[in-house]
């Protein structure tokens, strides 16, 4: 069995160096490892200087720092694997490089959604880190932009005549690359697949923890939408887990509460009392609190973009964009005076740990302010309140498209989102939801009705569970990657500050880091066993593989974890919290504290 190895972005070592011990695993196994690495042809811009905090305007010079730097950790894995490897440049002729130029110079701003090379539209797979990078919020590229996506375009076409010229001179028996949806690996990707090659993406966990210390695997074009309809979920949905398992979920949002990784957008939990926080907003005790979470619209647009949007084929879209959801909830609140609605603009839209710009939609949603009922507040950072404080004056939870759903689920409060046939952050049916708008506002009154409960929790911890334990394998006895809680938690000269001594320590630092982690390289055994079992028999994800150990919990022991989860949470990250009508105050009144032994 042969597997090529598509890693031009060595220099992300969370991402190559995880990738290595998967081709190393599948060695030991017997498989024929090719790598294909990056000669210095994605100068313009590539992943690796985005990582660094490098963009197509940084000037060139600093722009090859991070190629040489990429190059040491390519020749490091290299070597130390003893990996045969292919050059793109090996790999794409002279002749060919002056073809790509010939195809660039025939897209204009007006043609290059319907840019193809044998079918394959390559035009859009090349804006999908335009788009996510600067926050477009449109389906045009705006003219300023316009030198960079050719730039992209160029590096888009160089990987796709790389992966046909390698898949049609050599045979392989699956190509692996970390995420499909970089450019570069969506078109080699496509590329192999077309001289009919499967082509599996790898990807971090979910875990906000452990995230670098677990990989997923899925087949190219196989989403996390097919996820969901999958019968290892159903399964999953309906078998009660472990108090490992409950573990691990609550690991995961303790993480999320205490915000070091850069994947979590919410500032952390102060443990604000509930009080405290109505009058920050100017809520009445009286009023139930509807908290509505808005999505980041430029990831949505991003993967409509390239065609990677999970679309289901049983759900019709009850609202076409979040402009028109808002006026519903607007409507709501006008014709409800017992509620109040907070909506909260996504993090994402602001310059926040991981991205400077602003998202030019907000301007737009800020100045409905104007004409909205005045039992319905904006939510934004400037607020300075965490959503994990913001929680205990909610009652139920507005979910447009957004894993805040699954996390104030996991937490046992309703959540209501509209029937979308993008609702692509976890399995819908987790939520109560509506198919009309009538339906909906019905959906949102019995949720008020219902209020916390441990079952909503059960749910979500057991998708939780599914997605932490099932569609990605754990990597942690060889992996060591925590996120750091010294970096700092908000935008501003501290982050910069941060920002420029990481990227400081990765152009010219020793490699330190990756010499001792190549020390304890090899991956257990079951990890191995399951990668292999998956690309052996072509399955669409790791979670299909037959070699997952069986549950054996019961929903007697599920439920006393959940309990002691929730016992645990009172009595310490909500101490502070004694309002008995706080989230803080029904949890108690369900789970007791413990008699003293």
């Amino acid at each position: 069995m042969r597997i090529a190895v598509f890693s031009p972005f060595a220099n992300i070592w969370e991402h190559s160096y995880p990738e290595a011990l998967v081709a190393s695993g599948l060695a030991e196994r017997g498989w024929d490892v090719t790598y294909v690495t990056c000669t210095e042809e994605f100068q313009a811009r590539c992943v690796a200087m985005e990582a660094a905090g490098l963009n197509h305007a940084t000037p060139l010079a600093q722009r090859q720092s991070v190629c040489r730097a990429c190059h040491k950790r390519r020749d490091l894995l290299t070597s130390t694997f003893d990996f045969a490897s292919r050059t793109l440049n090996a790999l794409v002729s002279t002749i060919e490089k002056r073809e790509i130029e010939n195809l660039v110079s025939t897209v204009t701003p007006e043609n290059w959604k319907n840019f193809t090379v044998d079918g394959e539209p390559l035009g859009r797979y090349a804006a999908y880190e335009l788009w996510v990078g600067n926050k477009v919020s449109s389906d045009n590229i705006p003219p300023e932009l316009w030198g960079y996506y050719l730039d992209d375009l160029r590096s888009t076409l160089i990987a796709y005549y790389a992966g046909k010229n390698l898949t049609t001179t050599e045979q392989f028996d699956a190509v692996l690359f970390y995420n499909e949806h970089y450019s570069v690996n969506h078109a080699f990707s496509a590329a192999v697949e077309k001289n009919g090659v499967p082509a599996y993406s790898i990807h971090g966990g979910w875990h906000v923890v452990h995230r670098g210390e677990s990989l997923s695997m899925m087949r190219s074009g196989y989403i996390m939408s097919n996820v969901y309809e999958s019968t290892t979920w159903r399964s999953a949905l309906n078998t009660p887990i472990s108090p490992e398992d409950v573990d691990r979920v609550a690991s995961h949002l303790e993480g999320l509460w205490a915000a070091n990784s850069a994947f979590a957008y919410s500032s952390a939990l102060e443990g604000r009392s509930a009080s405290s926080v109505r009058d920050q907003f100017g809520i009445a005790p009286s009023k139930k609190v509807l908290l509505a979470t808005m999505s980041s619209l430029d990831e949505i647009l991003g993967m409509q973009v390239i065609g990677a949007a999970p679309e289901t084929h049983h759900q019709t879209k009850l609202f076409p964009d979040q402009f028109q959801w808002i006026e519903c909830l607007t409507s709501f609140a006008a014709s409800n005076p017992d509620v109040h609605i907070i909506l909260r603009l996504h993090p994402r839209m602001f310059p926040n740990k991981r991205e400077t710009k602003m998202a030019p939609v907000v301007e737009h949603i800020m100045a409905l302010q104007s004409s909205i009922p005045s039992n319905v507040t904006f939510n934004v950072p400037d607020d300075d309140v965490s959503l994990y404080d913001l929680v205990q004056i909610v009652d139920v939870l507005l979910n447009y498209s957004s894993t805040v759903g699954s996390e104030l689920l996991a937490m046992g409060l309703p959540v209501v989102a509209p029937w979308s046939s993008y609702f692509h952050a976890y399995p819908i049916e987790l939520n109560r939801t509506g198919r009309t708008i009538s339906e909906y506002k019905t959906a949102i009154r019995t949720a008020i009705d219902e209020g916390w409960s441990i079952e909503n929790a059960r749910k979500a911890f057991r998708w939780y569970a599914f997605l932490f334990g099932r569609i990605a394998v754990d990597l942690s006895e060889s992996v060591s990657s925590k996120p750091n809680a010294m970096r700092p938690k908000k935008p501003g000269l501290r982050l910069r500050l941060w920002k420029f001594a990481t990227w400081v320590a990765l152009q010219y630092g020793p490699m330190v880091r990756e010499r001792l982690a190549l020390r304890r390289r090899s991956l257990p055994p079951g990890a191995i066993d399951i990668f292999d079992d998956t690309l052996g028999h072509r399955l669409n994800s790791v979670s299909e593989s037959h070699l997952w150990p069986k549950s054996k919990s019961t929903q007697r022991v599920e439920t006393a974890a959940l309990e002691d989860f929730f016992r645990n949470l009172v009595e310490n990250q909500w101490v502070s919290v004694t309002e008995s009508d706080s989230l803080a105050g029904r949890v108690r009144a369900y789970v007791p504290p413990e008699p003293p032994k």
